[in-house]
Formats: structure tokens, C-alpha cells, sequence
């Protein structure tokens, strides 16, 4: 996983407990990593992209280019922060402790 995709993981994982957080991310990690090359590729290009604007535009506004990016209106550009934020959510779903008995 790229820095930039790690610091998005990070500032939307919801949980407060750095064990949860940690296994978010890795479940998030390998989920990247089994993406069919074509696609991988595709996110691999747009966090490059990303991590270039950012250092030069909002170095520490994380948070204000997801927003951004979440109203842009190229439809590829929105998709970055959807399929992290679906990672993300997915992966502290399915780390969550099942209440089931």
C-alpha cells in the first residue's frame, strides 16, 4: 500500500483502537493487493497523481482533498475516495466481533 492510500485508510477508519485500526488496514492492504492488475494499476496511477497535488496544494488537508475529490465532477476522480471509503468500511464489518451465538 502507497503512503497517500495508507493516510486515507487511516483518516477513515472510524474506530479509536489502534489494534482495530492496524487490522482495518491490513485487511484493506491485502484487499489492494488482490485487485485484477488493470484496476490496481488504475488506483496505483490516480494516488500518485493524488500525492503530487497534495504536496503541492494541501500538504496537511487530507480531509479537504477527499472533499474535493468527492465533489469533482469527473465521475474516475469521485471514484478514489468512494473505494476507499467502501474498503474501509468493509474491512471494520468484517473484522467486527460477531454477536451471532
Amino acid at each position: 500500500m502507497l503512503p497517500l492510500e495508507r493516510r486515507v485508510v487511516s483518516a477513515l477508519t472510524t474506530s479509536t483502537d489502534p489494534v482495530v485500526r492496524a487490522e482495518v488496514e491490513g485487511w484493506v492492504e491485502r484487499s489492494l493487493a488482490g485487485m485484477p492488475d488493470g484496476l490496481r494499476l488504475g488506483v496505483v496511477l490516480e494516488t500518485c497523481l493524488f500525492t503530487t497535488w497534495a504536496a503541492l496544494a494541501r500538504p496537511a488537508d487530507l480531509h479537504g482533498l477527499l472533499a474535493w475529490l468527492d465533489r469533482c465532477p469527473i465521475g474516475l476522480l469521485q471514484a478514489y475516495p468512494r473505494l476507499f471509503r467502501s474498503l474501509v468500511r468493509f474491512g471494520e464489518l468484517e473484522l467486527e466481533p460477531s454477536t451471532a451465538p
